[in-house]
């Protein structure tokens, strides 16, 4: 019987995603050793006080996707122009979230992973100024 941490259950109805969404993981703990995992019903969180990064299931249709993908969302400060993000929203003032659809581990690139990195600078900056923008 196979055994899966907690932040692997939103994935289990999706087993063809579970090794890009460990890919993933992997490769954002590596990159940043102190991340608090914060896993929840339908994804999880990636998080240094405060989250910059969520993976979750990619079920909804977004242009372009294929009909199974991981799901990446970082927040940064601004709208980024990447052609990766296939969705970039203001959910907050300050704080836009950019979705980034990860089809594959090949889909884990310079790219993705910039995005990341800069919403994580976002978090640990947001989190120096006491959660201020």
């Amino acid at each position: 019987m196979n055994e899966f941490l907690p932040d692997e259950l939103c994935f289990l109805p999706y087993p063809e995603l579970m090794g890009t969404y460990r890919a993933l993981r992997a490769e954002l703990l590596a990159r940043y050793p102190s991340t608090e995992l914060r896993p929840r019903r339908t994804q999880t969180g990636f998080a240094e006080k405060y989250v910059y990064a969520v993976a979750s299931p990619g079920v909804r249709r977004l242009p372009g996707a294929p009909e199974r993908y991981v799901l990446l969302s970082v927040v940064l400060p601004e709208p980024s122009g990447s052609p990766r993000a296939a969705m970039a929203v203001e959910a907050a003032p300050g704080r836009y979230t950019h979705h980034i659809v990860i089809a594959s581990p090949e889909d884990i690139d310079g790219e993705a992973l910039g995005l990341a990195a800069l919403s994580h600078e976002f978090a640990v900056q947001r989190a120096s100024r006491g959660g201020k923008k």
